[in-house]
């Protein structure tokens, strides 16, 4: 065990690598000193690494091995972490850590099992676009997470022994952030979100959720069948899933796949939808772009 109780987390990549030189310098300023840094390197040496931060960071790197999925890859580091520490910060090095970032998912995993908080979405030159992305109000989270997520792998924290409840991932789960929150809460994890904009959100091309309009037709059928697959995921692989998500759940599916075979199946339905959803104020959260309930008849016709 270190003298340090938390690790930070990030894995660098070719097509981030631009936007190293700002994370570091954001992990750099943070307002306490107390945790060490884990980067995993996904397709990306140390040596490429620290040139594109600009500084020779102390760190313990982990190297994605050759046949190893990148969700394996996490996993990994993860149960290296969970053994070391008593917490681990999630961060995505795309985007930029606000100075309280470290501290206060300390000071929150105190008393909670896992922490969240709100970002300031910026745009792929690091612009501030004026838009938050926030916990919507008045839904409570077993409800929002059975639709949409908001505890990423940029804006989390979680204890270790939470974390090890969550373990393994199946190996094909791209959207890992969202099961890991659902896989913790159906452990009876208590789930802190911080309203408060402790991370700037990098919005770009290669963003695998985006929460921005415009989206394209594309993005949407893409998102679509990330989500359908999450749930299953969910349904396979969380033995300890409560009695309200074995029965939600296979609902969600149903209205997900509804909506999925209706788009593939009229342009002009997909043309409308995104139309519409364009135009809607942009308080997206992540996967709240698939099914909207705002414009569910024209799905449910």
């Amino acid at each position: 065990m270190t003298d340090n109780k938390f690790a930070l987390f990030t894995t660098v990549y070719p097509e981030g690598i631009q936007y190293l030189n700002d994370w570091y310098s954001s992990v750099y300023h943070q307002d306490t000193p107390d945790f060490d840094i884990w980067i995993g390197c996904d397709r990306l040496s140390i040596e490429e690494a620290q040139k594109a931060m600009g500084d020779r960071i102390e760190a313990t790197w982990i190297i994605r091995n050759e046949d190893e999925s990148p969700i394996q890859f996490r996993e990994r580091a993860i149960r290296k972490m969970i053994n070391q520490y008593s917490g681990i910060i999630f961060v995505d090095s795309d985007d930029i850590l606000e100075p309280s970032r470290v501290s206060a998912a300390q000071s929150a995993l105190q008393c909670y099992d896992g922490y969240g908080c709100s970002m300031n979405i910026i745009d792929e030159g690091g612009h501030d676009l004026a838009i938050e992305f926030k916990r919507p109000r008045n839904t409570g989270l077993l409800d929002l997470l059975l639709r949409n997520n908001i505890f990423g792998l940029s804006n989390t924290a979680y204890r270790s022994d939470i974390l090890k409840k969550c373990l393994p991932f199946p190996k094909k789960c791209v959207l890992l952030d969202w099961f890991i929150a659902t896989r913790a809460l159906n452990n009876n994890a208590n789930l802190f979100f911080d309203d408060i904009a402790r991370m700037k959100y990098r919005q770009h091309s290669a963003n695998t959720a985006r929460v921005l309009p415009p989206f394209s037709a594309q993005q949407i059928l893409s998102a679509t069948k990330l989500v359908l697959q999450h749930y299953d995921l969910v349904l396979r692989y969380i033995p300890e899933l409560s009695p309200f998500f074995k029965k939600q759940i296979p609902l969600f599916q149903d209205e997900v796949l509804l909506f999925y075979n209706c788009m593939i199946q009229s342009t002009e339905t997909l043309d409308e939808y995104i139309e519409r959803l364009n135009k809607m104020p942009a308080k997206h959260i992540w996967w709240s772009c698939v099914a909207h309930p705002d414009l569910e008849e024209l799905w449910k016709q």
